[in-house]
């Protein structure tokens, strides 16, 4: 694919003028003092060229490495989720649900754009990912950081795929000498959810040699779901009978005479008199054998060194390894004959309606029971290998400095996702089949005289405890499945001076890169016959290269003249040529001009790609088991709102009036959004073309002369994301269908001879577009020095003024903006005090108030406080809105004679609670099936912390 770009003239211009300009005479200083002035420069977050200046025409947030041992968070993940520009993740670590190979994980989203957009470096080069394209934030140290450089613009031009929503940039410590060891604990106010960290560092110069060595430790132990209000109810605590499971301890006989039958606590399941007609009081609280939070473990090796050829030329060396266990927990399984196709056979021992049991016409008996023997356990392993090497230097040519560097890394992520609980169907089907009990008292499986050798007959109506280890162990099946990743890239660049300028020394910089990505998942195979209970997926493998060239000019215009202390102009562009899709180029042009000293007038136009990733492409098709809300049910779909487009598409279906969504026992569901009976099938696409983007900035820096150690800084920013790449939810197709009227959607899906969603697919698309728009406000002062100790306030906001996804016309689909997980305010405000050895911070994270689609109180009340609200497009949708929730943070140290720090602090001091939202899990916020939002605080969270130097 090919983008025609305005300013080819002038990259083709910058890649000529570094080799005419050296015939150029031109006046400069003397050669000691250019090489001094090379020295000086640096390498800003968003450009490639070395400059002694570290303002630049995007806006970039730092957070340095004093900042971040000021705050309660540990993990690289915890730290970035906190910054005012990340959106609410769709995925986070109370996403138990999850068990794919990125759970356990921490990853981010700036401006809420998904986490493959977020483009993630460590000293300026890329991070591996995974084949969804997430980076781990908690495979990097947060020990090993001296800041992160968060770039909030689009940098296609400057890095490539990826860096659609912004760049996060982390800066590993150097130049340390001597050792330095860190001792971190933390837990929440109800003792539970301990996070321990441990690491060590060690750096030295020796000669020409300089490295750095750290060795981290981390542990975090889960959080259950029985322990917090708000997840201890599927839709919590305001509703704690609703959303509960049929499935529970007690065998439920779903297709007995005269209706669902259920075994009364401690009956005998052979005996029919022992059970009771079935009813919403015998529904499960499944969460009380959930996570809230999952435990990992993480060990990592870190280290980097610098060798000094000589004056002009130095060779580093940098490797890292980590290895993360995560431990995830949800209930047992549900079983039961609609999700496995297995019934109890009417000359089983154990049917309370078989011919054992006396009966003329016995029957086969239609089962729910949860195997809450054996709750689901999966163990998710991954081990990240990484090794960088090059050469960087620096010399002068005609009067000009120059620095080049040539490098490679590799980068290789394995892991191991190993699963309990899940049951094998052959084996269920042959111990819920004919058994007897033979001479010696011992229940057989088959028939007198045909016994099933190797099998033991399973009591699944049995109340809990009922299922024997020797039964679960009959039936029960492990998994094991592995996948992994590999990145290698090959770079070459140069950065310099050109040629002297009236207003300045017009720089570039160019170079040349390589990339190849590789990336498998292997499920278990067993389960990937489709006889295991654990949902059936296919085999990923796959692979593509690029090859790329950019060019990147600063071009001074003005310089010290009334009305422009300066004025430039930075134009780059870059050329992709991928082996899956074709080729691109994205150009960026970037202003920034001084009136006068003390402000700065800066902003950018530049254009982005995201490639396909190796699972859009290759991605095996998979089962699933989705939460949904059927527009057409009449309770708490589109259908039942009065939502006219839905009644009438719904009745043209062949629906009735009256028509429900239903749970697995086949009753109506008491709540939305409800689980699927049956799996659902989603799956990748290699017809797939990248997303394009256009991302535009306008800022303001002001840093008044006349207030010492004042600086603030307002920036406008809008993105807008075509041909997106959207793995379609099956509420997308549901809705697309009955709302929208997409009738390629209507053919994704089938309805049983109930009514009830069946065979519902879904593949990724390049679907539609994406636009958001907002503001970043920035404010830091230092106040004069008092007597009693100096302080220091920040302000740090983000305003989100549009937040649309468009998927045809250009009518938008959605408004998201203060909606679900969008929210239209965040902030962060925090004031530091320092006196002699003593030190204090106070902080405060802001969330505005969000909106949702109703569940509840349908007609008005406190429940649905907006039942009248209109969504542009679709008509009366219910809303309900929650409140802002502002969570206050402290944290004070002590530096002490012996070179030594301890800092102990407490995360949301006031032990707030966040609002509940009882379409989280369909809304993809965090994706956690809980009614809690994962950004906001699970309790207040205590923490020690101590800093040795040597």
């Amino acid at each position: 694919m090919k983008q025609k770009t305005l300013l080819a003239t002038a990259i083709a211009a910058a890649l000529v003028l570094p080799f005419t300009a050296f015939a150029q005479d031109a006046s400069s200083a003397s050669a000691d003092q250019a090489k001094t002035q090379n020295l000086e420069t640096i390498t800003v977050t968003g450009s490639r060229i070395r400059s002694v200046d570290v303002e630049t025409a995007q806006p970039v947030f730092s957070l340095s490495r004093q900042d971040i041992q000021k705050q309660g968070f540990v993990n690289v993940g915890d730290i970035l989720q906190n910054l005012t520009s990340s959106g609410a993740p769709s995925y986070s670590k109370s996403a138990v649900l999850t068990s794919n190979n990125y759970a356990g994980g921490s990853y981010v989203a700036l401006r809420g754009l998904g986490f493959a957009r977020t483009l993630v470096l460590v000293d300026g080069r890329r991070w591996g990912t995974n084949a969804d394209g997430f980076t781990d934030l908690d495979s990097i140290p947060s020990s090993i950081i001296e800041r992160v450089d968060v770039l909030k613009d689009g940098a296609s031009a400057i890095y490539g795929s990826d860096a659609i929503a912004g760049v996060i940039n982390i800066i590993t410590r150097s130049d340390i000498q001597g050792g330095e060891a860190n001792v971190y604990y933390g837990k929440y106010g109800q003792g539970d959810g301990t996070q321990q960290q441990y690491d060590f560092t060690w750096g030295n110069k020796i000669g020409k040699l300089s490295y750095v060595f750290n060795g981290t430790y981390t542990k975090e132990s889960p959080v259950w779901a029985r322990d917090r209000d708000f997840s201890r109810y599927p839709q919590g605590p305001l509703h704690p009978t609703s959303g509960l499971s049929p499935y529970g301890p007690n065998g439920i006989i779903n297709n007995a005479p005269g209706g669902s039958l259920a075994l009364n606590p401690g009956g005998d399941p052979t005996k029919l008199g022992d059970y009771h007609p079935y009813s919403s009081a015998d529904n499960y609280i499944a969460n009380q054998q959930m996570m809230l939070l999952s435990g990992s473990e993480r060990k990592s090796l870190f280290g980097k060194l610098n060798y000094a050829i000589n004056d002009d030329v130095s060779f580093r060396l940098d490797g890292a390894y980590t290895e993360r266990t995560a431990n995830i927990q949800i209930a047992g399984y549900p079983l039961g004959s609609g999700n496995t196709g297995v019934v109890l056979d009417k000359d089983s021992y154990y049917n309370p309606l078989g011919s054992q049991q006396g009966y003329a016409n016995p029957q086969d008996v239609q089962f729910l029971r949860r195997a809450v023997e054996v709750p689901r356990m999966t163990k998710n392993t991954v081990k990240t290998y990484r090794v960088g090497a090059g050469f960087e230097g620096a010399f002068q040519a005609a009067d000009r400095n120059f620095n080049w560097d040539v490098s490679g890394f590799f980068n290789k992520n394995h892991g191991n996702v190993f699963g309990t609980g899940n049951y094998n169907l052959i084996n269920l089907q042959n111990g819920l089949g004919p058994s007897f009990r033979d001479g010696d008292g011992v229940i057989r499986c088959g028939r007198p005289g045909a016994v099933i050798a190797s099998c033991t007959p399973v009591n699944i109506l049995s109340g809990q405890g009922g299922l024997t280890p020797e039964m679960l162990d009959y039936i029960g099946v492990n998994t094991n499945g592995t996948y992994g990743t590999q990145t290698t890239g090959l770079s070459a660049n140069i950065t310099g001076d050109v040629v002297q300028l009236p207003a300045g020394m017009l720089q570039f910089a160019a170079g040349v890169e390589y990339r190849r990505e590789a990336g498998y998942n292997r499920p278990d195979a067993f389960s990937a016959t489709g006889n295991s209970t654990d949902p059936s997926s296919q085999a990923t493998s796959g692979k593509y290269n690029t090859k790329e060239a950019y060019a990147e000019l600063n071009i001074p215009v003005l310089a010290d003249l009334p009305g422009a202390k300066l004025l430039s102009v930075d134009l780059a562009s870059r050329y992709s040529k991928y082996s899956t899709f074709g080729s691109t180029t994205n150009s960026k042009f970037g202003l920034q001009w001084k009136p006068f000293d003390d402000l700065l007038v800066r902003g950018s136009i530049s254009q982005g790609f995201r490639s396909p990733t190796i699972n859009d492409l290759y991605g095996g098709q998979t089962q699933t088991f989705d939460v949904y809300t059927d527009p057409c049910d009449t309770s708490f779909g589109a259908a039942g709102t009065g939502n006219a487009t839905a009644i009438a598409n719904c009745r043209a279906a062949g629906l009735s009036p009256t028509f429900r969504q239903t749970d697995g026992a086949g009753n109506p569901v008491d709540s939305a959004p409800a689980q699927s009976t049956t799996p659902f099938v989603s799956g990748s696409n290699d017809k797939l073309r990248p997303e394009t983007s256009l991302s535009k900035t306008l800022g303001l820096v002001y840093s008044p002369s006349y207030v010492d150690g004042l600086n603030m800084s307002l920036d406008w920013y809008n993105i807008r994301i075509n041909n997106i790449i959207s793995s379609v939810s099956p509420n997308d197709v549901l809705n697309d269908c009955y709302l929208r009227g997409v009738q390629s959607a209507c053919g994704q899906f089938k309805r049983d001879a109930n009514g009830q969603v069946t065979n519902l697919s879904y593949t990724l698309e390049n679907r539609g577009r994406l636009e958001t728009e907002g503001y970043d406000f920035n404010i830091t002062y230092r106040l004069p020095q008092f007597s009693f100790g100096s302080f220091r306030v920040s302000l740090d906001t983000n305003y989100v003024s549009k937040y649309n996804q468009i998927f045809g016309g250009d009518t938008p689909t959605s408004y998201n903006v203060g909606q679900y997980a969008t929210w239209r305010v965040r902030s962060n405000a925090n004031l530091d005090w320092t006196y002699g050895n003593f030190g204090a911070t106070w902080g405060i994270r802001y969330f505005s108030g969000l909106k949702e689609d109703c569940v509840f109180d349908f007609t008005g009340g406190s429940e649905c406080n907006l039942p009248n609200y209109v969504t542009p497009g679709i008509g009366v949708t219910p809303k309900r809105q929650v409140g802002a929730i502002a969570f206050n943070d402290l944290s004070l140290r002590w530096t002490a004679p012996w070179n030594g720090t301890f800092s102990v602090g407490a995360n949301n001091v006031f032990n707030r609670k966040g609002p509940f939202f009882y379409t989280a899990s369909s809304n993809v916020i965090g994706n956690s099936g809980f009614v809690y939002n994962p950004s906001y605080d699970y309790g207040r969270f205590f923490y020690l912390r101590y800093n040795q130097k040597f």
